[in-house]
């Protein structure tokens, strides 16, 4: 009889674990959507934005449960730096030429450490590379659980001076910006098969 109760014991051990594990366990996402990616800012004659549609690629560890998110183990976002468009190719040289991108094609969000979830609120601290130049930022981000979609969206204001960048000029330094910048955000990843 003692045997008996102990491997039942052992089993209900096993079994309490496997679903323990199956309720954390980690899957991986990758990107699949843009509704928005943008950056926005002023200068002395009219605001400002650049938009990308596309060049965006991001990966993450993450793990749901009942629906809600319970932990990132990691996240990466990169977009190529001249995906953001303005509308006017003159605008888009000058911001081409003020982030470097023949020498520094990528801008980029890696976790650096564990994310902070809250209800659909996410704080999360990374390092943002622009230029080749890091900095460790803070990000406010709330997420939306859509089927096999999580979708992230915030905004972030940095200087350009944060990133070691004179902000660009025009028409023989007339036209300066605003050393101030808004990127803005909302993006899909899908779960991987």
């Amino acid at each position: 009889m003692g045997l008996h109760k102990y491997l039942n014991g052992i089993i209900a051990v096993i079994i309490f674990l496997a679903v323990a594990v199956k309720s954390t366990a980690q899957t991986k996402y990758s990107f699949s959507e843009i509704k928005e990616m943008k950056v926005s800012g002023t200068s002395t004659i009219h605001d400002w934005e650049m938009v990308a549609k596309d060049g965006v690629s991001a990966s993450a560890t993450l793990s749901l449960e009942n629906g809600e998110l319970i932990m990132i183990s990691d996240l990466t976002v990169k977009m190529e730096a001249e995906s953001l468009k303005s509308g006017k190719s003159g605008m888009d040289s000058n911001a081409y030429k003020a982030l470097v991108t023949d020498k520094y094609p990528f801008i980029s969000f890696e976790l650096i450490e564990p994310a902070q979830i809250n209800g659909k609120k996410i704080t999360a601290i990374g390092k943002m590379t622009i230029s080749g130049f890091s900095q460790t930022i803070p990000m406010e981000v709330t997420y939306q659980v859509e089927g096999s979609k999580v979708r992230f969206s915030g905004s972030k204001e940095i200087k350009f001076t944060d990133f070691k960048i004179d902000p660009p000029k025009a028409v023989f330094g007339t036209i300066k910006t605003g050393n101030e910048l808004t990127l803005s955000f909302d993006i899909a990843l899908t779960q991987t098969l």
